[in-house]
This record gives structure tokens, sequence and C-alpha cells, in this order.
């Protein structure tokens, strides 16, 4: 699917009864040519019939944690054991809600599998997410309180300590999968986060069959998954929970050897301002990162997350997956919030274009 066909398939998503006449407004191409590509979509199988009927079999699972952010910045280098002057904001988060909301974003038929307390917090997360067309049937309601993620940032906006509240997690347990098994076996892929319990992330690779992408989250969680690397399709880390994960700790090309050798099928390693690796048993691609002024780092690695699956969803090469991943991650980099209202196909085709 090429990137004009992938923004004329994000319109037919939100009005299957658009007309060829308001695609071609829209995108500013002649009439002729959206039905060109529509022709195209319609014999790849995309559209379903002269009406618009978009085939409705794939879609992509999301199983982690929802939560709400609170982010702290200040304006200042960081004094430690003393009041800091800055600015503190509040905003739904997590990495698997973050993952899910860029995905639907981008026009991803996409179902979240989480738990949520009953206060205000957990409803204001559901009715989000809701509202940009996420499927949210499926995330589990208990008593208490939501999940809070509290993040300190320097004046560089990167992350200079954070504290995760992540205990309601735990009710993401084997018998509340079991319930979902159809749910994530059907789906085209599913993304994992790694604050899911060991135990449940076990369950879902032994028991439920998938293509599993993995984000590994910090460096204290990644470990869980050591003895379940050759049921991980694809697992993105950076350079520090790579290292958790080996016994190799300086070498970012053996840390990558080990692991494949360990039955991984492929990774992402990132590397900050430095840009990101790709390595499986047939590749290697390292990407550099474009110089830009930073206005938030929270967020990056979800939306580098987001944007390479949904590469992967599309069917696209290994190096156009990653070519869209740091476009992603740059959105967020240049945003002031983790997951923006405004992150779309629209700009993340236009920041691929701009790279």
């Amino acid at each position: 699917m090429t990137p004009r066909e992938r923004e004329i398939m994000a319109l037919l998503r939100k009005n299957p009864q658009i007309s060829q006449r308001e695609i071609a407004e829209k995108l500013n191409i002649t009439r002729s040519g959206v039905s060109t590509h529509i022709n195209n979509l319609a014999k790849n199988g995309y559209i379903l019939g002269r009406t618009y009927i978009l085939r409705e079999d794939d879609y992509i699972s999301v199983v982690g944690g929802a939560n709400m952010d609170i982010v702290g910045s200040s304006y200042n280098k960081i004094i430690r054991k003393d009041s800091n002057p800055g600015y503190i904001k509040y905003s739904s988060g997590g990495v698997g809600r973050n993952i899910c909301a860029d995905l639907a974003r981008l026009g991803i038929k996409t179902s979240f599998i989480s738990v949520l307390g009953t206060d205000a917090s957990g409803s204001f997360i559901k009715n989000e997410l809701s509202s940009i067309n996420v499927d949210t049937s499926n995330i589990l309601i208990v008593s208490g309180s939501t999940p809070h993620y509290l993040a300190i940032l320097d004046d560089s906006k990167d992350m200079e300590l954070a504290i995760s509240d992540m205990d309601l997690v735990k009710k993401i347990d084997k018998d509340f999968l079991q319930g979902k098994r159809h749910i994530i076996s059907s789906s085209k892929l599913t993304i994992l986060d790694t604050n899911l319990e060991e135990e449940a992330l076990g369950y879902l690779f032994k028991n439920i069959p998938s293509k599993y992408l993995v984000d590994g989250v910090s460096t204290k969680k990644v470990v869980k998954l050591k003895n379940y690397l050759p049921y991980i399709y694809f697992l993105k880390v950076n350079e520090y929970e790579a290292k958790a994960l080996t016994d190799e700790k300086d070498d970012i090309e053996k840390i990558a050897e080990e692991l494949l050798d360990k039955g991984l099928n492929s990774l992402c390693i990132t590397l900050g301002s430095k840009g990101a690796y790709y390595f499986s048993k047939k590749e290697k691609i390292f990407k550099k990162s474009i110089k830009l002024n930073v206005v938030n780092a929270s967020g990056a690695g979800d939306a580098f997350m987001a944007g390479f699956s949904y590469g992967l969803f599309n069917d696209e090469s290994v190096e156009e997956c990653l070519n869209l991943a740091m476009a992603s991650s740059r959105i967020v980099l240049k945003s002031k919030t983790a997951s923006p209202h405004d992150y779309n196909l629209e700009k993340l085709m236009e920041e691929v274009k701009n790279a």
C-alpha cells in the first residue's frame, strides 16, 4: 500500500460514504487519481465492492497498561532535595494505552485489553479512547483507583525519574486473558507491554497464538521476557533495556546477536538522539536521528512502537517500518504531550517525507 493509498483508506474509515470528488479535494489530487488508487485498493482486497466496504478482518489488539500521567517539568537544572520551579500536567497515558491511541489515530482498527478503576480517572481514560474509535469493550473495570504514573523531567525535557503505581495491572491475569483468547488470536498483530505480570505474559505466549510485538518498557520490567524470547515476533527496547536482557553490556550488535541466538525473531534497539537499530537473522539496519528541538520525550518510545506496528500491519518493508517508527517518534518529541491529539496519518506521512 502506497502512502497516498493509506491516506485514502484513512478517509474511508472515517466516512465510508465519502465521494471520490471529496477525497480529491481533501488530498489535493485529481479525481482520476483517486479512482486509480481506489481501483488498486480493491484489487488488493482492501476495499470490498463499489460502496467502499472496508475489509474488517484485520485489526490490532493491544494488551497493556493504562494510567493517568502526572508530568512535572523543571524550568532549570534540577536541584535534588529542593523545590524546583516548573509546570505540572495531567493526561491519560500508559505504554499500552498510548500505543493503542496512536494506532487508532492512524486509522487502524484497534482493541484495547486492559484494566481501569471505578474512579474519575478510569472513566476519563475509557471515554477518551472510545472517542477515537478504540474498542474499549475488553477493558476490565474493577473497584478502586486507576493506576497513576508520575514523571519528573529536567530542563532538557529528559526524564530525571519516574514513579509508577501500576499494581492494578495484576488484575490482567490468566483467568481474565483466557476470556479474551478469541480477540487476541484473531488479531493480525498483538502488542504487549511488560507492565503485565510475568505469569500473564507467559500464559499469552504459551497458550494464545498470535504475532506478538512487545515493548520492553523499562530495565526492571523487560527481564520478564528472558524465558520467552522465541515467542516474540518483534521486540522494541532502548539500549539499557537490551543490556538488561543479556550478558553483553557494551556492544549493541553483540547484544542483538545474543538475543537472536536465544530465539527472538527481530528487534529494534533505540539509542535516543543517536538513532535506532533494527536486527533480525537476515537484516541489520541503522537509522540516524534527525536533529530537532525536543519539547517532550515522554511517549516517544510508544509512538515509535505505534509507527513500526503501523508499517507491519500494512505489510511494509522493514526499512519503511523503521522510517514510520522514527517519524512517529519525532512527532511526539516535538509535541507537549505523550500522545498528542493532533497525531494522525497525514502528519505521519508528512514527517516521513520531510526526513
